[in-house]
């Protein structure tokens, strides 16, 4: 797999679900967030939109940010108020850490193949825009064939084998904007 991290003083735009915030409104307005009632919010990512009709689920105090695209993408809000520090205003800088990241140039490893045993990830050879599926978020969401699949987390038990992870697929040139490969 290859370390990644995310650009130096990644500054990000940051919205909480349930404020109100013209932000938030217009995405509403524009069909890229839905209120699915009872502090529930469909969430229409590029990986989403790429998947199905359905939108990534949200709840109220998620947050979403927006992609260099203007496409919104939730982050559970256990997770942003962990990994962002408040600038100004809606402006928050976004921690980077070391994550891993895998692409099909690789080799599969033992992490892919948790993903496609234990968290239906399907990987479709035959198709290069939809080259990978799974249920992300509540919905499902397709990526590529040069997208890559994030880790944010992963646990292993003590013989060192993967138990759970934390992850997403982020597409190739979003990827490229916000990504540095450290090796």
């Amino acid at each position: 797999m290859y370390e990644v991290i995310k650009n130096k003083r990644k500054l990000v735009k940051a919205y909480q679900l349930g404020s109100d915030n013209a932000v938030i409104k217009e995405l509403m307005l524009n069909g890229k967030i839905c209120d699915l009632g009872d502090g529930r919010y469909e969430i229409h990512s590029q990986e989403a939109v790429n998947g199905t009709v359905g939108g990534e689920k949200a709840m109220v105090g998620d947050w979403i940010k927006l992609d260099s695209t203007g496409s919104p993408y939730p982050n559970d809000k256990e997770y942003f108020e962990a990994n962002h520090r408040h600038i100004e205003g809606d402006t928050f800088e976004q921690f980077p850490k070391p994550l891993s990241a895998w692409d099909a140039k690789l080799e599969m490893c033992p992490e892919v193949m948790f993903l496609v045993e234990k968290k239906e990830l399907v990987i479709d050879k035959t198709s290069s825009d939809r080259r990978y599926t799974a249920q992300l978020w509540g919905t499902t969401e397709a990526a590529a064939e040069d997208a890559m699949i994030v880790f944010y987390s992963i646990s292993y038990d003590d013989a060192g084998n993967v138990i759970d992870c934390d992850w997403n697929f982020v597409e190739r040139g979003e990827f490229d904007r916000t990504y540095s490969v450290i090796r």
